[in-house]
This record gives C-alpha cells, structure tokens and sequence, in this order.
C-alpha cells in the first residue's frame, strides 16, 4: 500500500477514534446544583436542571453558560447563579445562592409594591438592581425580613416584572444604585442595610434621604460637583464617627455648597 494513504488511512482513523473517545468521555453524565448560603431557601433541583437547559448525554463543550445563567435567574428570582462549573471529564456544577430583599417601591397606578434585590455585577462592572417578587402588602416585614420603603418614586413596569432588572435610566434611580453600591464597598450589605436605615425618600429638591434607624438623615444631593458616591463615603464615615448621642439626633447630615459636612436640624444648601 502507498505510504502517503498509509497515512492518510491512519490520521482519519485517529480522528474517528477521537471524535469516538471525546463524544463518550467528555458526554454529561451527572450535574450537582449546590446552593451556598445559608438561607432556607426552597428550590425544586430537576426545575432548575430543567429551566438551565443543560441536559445529560451532551457534549461538555456544547454548555452556554451565559444562557442557562440568565434562564435560572429569570425564571428563578430570588436565587443568584455564581458561576456554571465544568468539572472535566463529564461533570457539571451549577453554583447558586439565595438573593435578599432589601427595599421596597411601589408600582405606578397600582397598590402594589416591588421587592428589591441589589448586586454590584463584579464582570461588567455595573450595578443592578433585581425585582424579587410583587406583593400587595405594604407592611415593612416580607418573608420575616425588615425591608425599606423607597419614598417618592413609583416603578411603571408590565404586568408581570418579576424576574427582570429595574429598567429605569434617570438621575435618581442611577444615583440610587451608586448610593447602594458604596453601602456595599463599606460591606453595609444584604439585611445589614434595613438594619441601618428604616426609609429613603426620592424628594423634589434633587436629593435623595436615607433615614437611619437612629433617627439622623443622610442627605445625598443629585446634582452637585461632588459626586454621589463620595458624598455617600463622607457622610456614611462621620456618621458613624459621632457618638451616639450624636447619631440618635433627628439632624440631617449632608454636604452644602461649599463642601462642607454639615450636621443641623433643617437643610441649607446656599
């Protein structure tokens, strides 16, 4: 026989062969979905397996993360998909935890309210801000969790938002989400943050009010050269500074006009 078809027969015979090896070795056989936290969360396993659309007997290669993320948290609101683990040769692990309530807003035109989760998205770099659930309840307690009422901005959304992300591009929702991403470099997280403040209101005067449980409101001003998150880590830092006698004052603390830290009875910005 020829030499070159020698090797020709034997180049297509080791592809075969691994085409052979790698559908058998490298097929889904067993996918673990593990939920790290430590809250009672009910969830039905085979629901999830089912929702990701990861099925056993596919090729390992053949899994979008990204889109089986995105089903789960859709159709699974208040769990949170870490990461989608390919555990070589055929293994999958799906890594979830469970998301919190922490605020909540009312919708438009309704007696209804929205139950808020927030996450700073560490890949692209954003805030986000996740619609739990809807009740009509407007009660503080949801799922024996303190929740805070968000004053003054009422969400227009469709019939049935749960599962989205709060859509909303304007001034006080953006200002909103740095105000909870820098509680959340100063680790004032999940139900650290309804432990710290019982309200926020949205107000006309181009700023947002975080009352604390201790009575003080931090004021936030929208429209100001000193931008929200600073004003939020100076404001949040002396506040805890003070002595609580200080603390427990119905002051508001903010910046005024000219920088400076102000702790008074009444706001005056000029």
């Amino acid at each position: 026989m020829n030499k070159r078809l020698i090797i020709i027969f034997v180049c297509l015979a080791i592809f075969v062969l691994t085409l052979v090896v790698g559908a058998v070795v490298f097929t889904v056989s067993d996918v673990n979905i593990l939920l790290q936290s430590d809250k009672n969360v009910a969830f039905d396993k085979t629901k999830i397996l089912e929702t990701s659309g990861i099925k056993k007997g596919q090729s390992i290669f053949t899994i979008d993360s990204d889109e089986a993320k995105a089903k789960i948290e859709k159709q699974f609101p208040k769990l949170n998909v870490i990461k989608i683990e390919r555990a070589f040769p055929n293994k999958v692990r799906i890594h979830l935890d469970a998301r919190t309530a922490i605020l909540k807003i009312p919708v438009a035109n309704s007696d209804k309210f929205l139950l808020l989760d927030y996450r700073f998205d560490e890949e692209n770099k954003i805030s986000k801000i996740k619609i739990l659930d809807m009740v009509i309840d407007d009660g503080e307690i949801y799922d024996d969790e303190k929740v805070v009422l968000v004053n003054g901005y009422e969400y227009s959304c469709g019939d049935n938002p749960v599962g989205d992300f709060i859509s909303d591009d304007n001034v006080q929702i953006n200002a909103l989400k740095d105000i909870l991403h820098t509680l959340d470099t100063l680790e004032v997280v999940n139900e650290r943050v309804p432990a710290t403040f019982d309200s926020i209101s949205i107000a006309e005067d181009n700023t947002i009010r975080l009352k604390t449980v201790l009575g003080l409101t931090l004021v936030i001003r929208t429209e100001t050269t000193v931008s929200v998150q600073r004003q939020m880590e100076i404001i949040y830092s002396k506040f805890y500074s003070y002595q609580d006698e200080d603390r427990e004052k119905p002051n508001y603390l903010y910046i005024n006009n000219n920088g400076d830290l102000i702790n008074s009875p009444k706001i005056e910005f000029n």
